[in-house]
């Protein structure tokens, strides 16, 4: 018979972390407080059950379980595997290169001609990332739409005018001050675990 000889003299009945401090690593060198923090642990098989993601670490109050391997079977026939827990990373700004169909010029919206025609130009894109933890993303997380003019009927054009929403005094307002537009519909991810990733993507005004 195989006999345990295990710390808490509970014969590896429950989980055992058998690595002295968690193993740490930085997602994102731009945002520093987004930690991953990896633990080993050993148990018997024939206890072993993973562990409810979204559990709080016992020590590091601002990490949540995101992630745990699969065991594997040592020599003495204990299970190991690694857990992983996760603080939630903050918003952060990034940039990279997109483009954007900038929309034309009109009197009001029914006027035929165009005082300046819609354009499609490559920009520099702003990246905004936000991240939150739930396990109901459907009514948690938030989408923000596509900018896109209103005309005079309510339906979706690709022109300003004085009769628009927004009109072309406040767009022009937008080009003038650099406002930033957003350029697509919000992006949604799982990023790990039951932490969401939210990507909006801008561009500024032309």
């Amino acid at each position: 018979m195989r006999t345990f000889d295990a710390p808490g003299l509970d014969d590896f009945t429950t989980p055992l972390q058998v690595t002295s401090d968690p193993r740490k690593a930085f997602p994102f060198r731009q945002d520093l407080t987004a930690i991953l923090y990896m633990e080993d642990y050993v148990q018997r098989a024939d206890f072993f059950e993973p562990l409810a993601l979204d559990t709080q670490h016992p020590d590091i109050l601002d990490a949540y379980l995101v992630d745990e391997t699969n065991p594997t079977v040592r020599n003495d026939g204990l299970f190991r595997w690694t857990r992983t827990y996760a603080t939630v990373p903050a918003d952060r700004t990034e940039y990279e290169r997109g483009s954007f169909n900038f929309p034309a010029y009109k009197v009001a919206s029914a006027t035929i001609l165009n005082t300046r025609d819609n354009f499609t130009q490559s920009v520099v894109s702003k990246v905004t990332y936000s991240y939150l933890l739930t396990t109901d993303p459907g009514t948690d997380l938030t989408v923000t739409d596509r900018f896109q003019p209103i005309d005079d009927s309510s339906n979706v054009c690709n022109f300003v005018a004085s009769d628009t929403t927004p009109t072309l005094v406040t767009y022009q307002g937008y080009v003038s001050g650099g406002t930033y537009v957003q350029s697509r519909e919000t992006e949604v991810s799982r990023w790990k675990g039951n932490i969401w990733q939210m990507k909006n993507i801008s561009v500024k005004a032309l």
